[in-house]
């Protein structure tokens, strides 16, 4: 379940609360996706933090057999005995100076699926998988491409007067199976899956992350730094979405 269906399900955790870190008081666009379904595919564009279910769901229904992985890993947790065990060779870098450090790799293998699998399993709420993906016979429609840095400056308020961009961090194609199919919307649109039909092409989401209350840890002995990232959040997440020429608007309260 991605972090931003925990938070319709009522249920958010660590990982939703590792994604609202970075917001403040006050209203914030968060993450988009745009899905086109034919079919024999799955198409999708999104924007940062919808990166790891998107790759989640090309190691549900890629084929077997090898496939291309390339792209950058970032994560703030010390993992590397972990991923020290894996089949992949990983080589970690470790950022110098103060504050909390992070960690990047960089990757560019053919590697199996059950192996590609395993390095995704080794998750935790403050790793980043920037990775792209394609089978190495070049099977169609498989891929996904993600951007190997953060944007820069955060999400941007919408202005009216101009037509709204795709997002541009992850994109690519699925195969369109009924358990693919079922995960995307289960990940994406599950509060509005009773609208989705068999003729159904386009659904753009967008959220919306109203901050209402920060809830600071009173703990006199933790930095700054650690109270910021063990703040809670009290806001409430209003969804925007379009099913064909349909709008839906969902809204949820949720402390994370």
């Amino acid at each position: 379940m991605s972090w931003v269906a925990k938070i319709i399900d009522g249920t958010p955790d660590d990982f939703t609360h590792a994604r609202l870190v970075k917001y403040g008081i006050g209203n914030h666009p968060g993450p988009r996706t745009r899905l086109t379904l034919t079919k024999t595919s799955i198409r999708f564009k999104a924007d940062l933090d919808q990166e790891k279910e998107l790759l989640k769901g090309y190691i549900l229904g890629a084929p077997e057999g090898a496939h291309k992985v390339k792209g950058m890993i970032i994560t703030y947790s010390d993992l590397t005995s972990e991923y020290g065990s894996l089949n992949m060779p990983i080589t970690w870098k470790k950022s110098k100076g103060k504050g909390i450090p992070v960690f990047k790799a960089k990757i560019d293998e053919i590697a199996p699926l059950e192996d590609i699998k395993a390095l995704l399993d080794l998750d935790d709420p403050t790793t980043f998988y920037l990775l792209s993906l394609n089978p190495k016979d070049g099977s169609k429609p498989w891929k996904v491409i993600t951007k190997t840095s953060f944007p820069k400056g955060g999400p941007k308020e919408k202005d009216a007067t101009k037509a709204e961009k795709d997002p541009v961090f992850t994109k690519g194609a699925l195969g369109n199976t009924p358990e693919l199919l079922e995960y995307i919307l289960d990940t994406f649109v599950p509060d509005a899956k009773d609208k989705i039909g068999p003729k159904t092409k386009n659904i753009m989401v967008r959220n919306n992350l109203e901050i209402l209350d920060i809830e600071i840890p009173a703990d006199p002995s933790l930095s700054f730094s650690e109270k910021r990232r063990l703040a809670k959040k009290r806001g409430k997440l209003i969804r925007s979405i379009t099913i064909d020429d349909e709008d839906y608007t969902f809204e949820y309260e949720f402390l994370a």
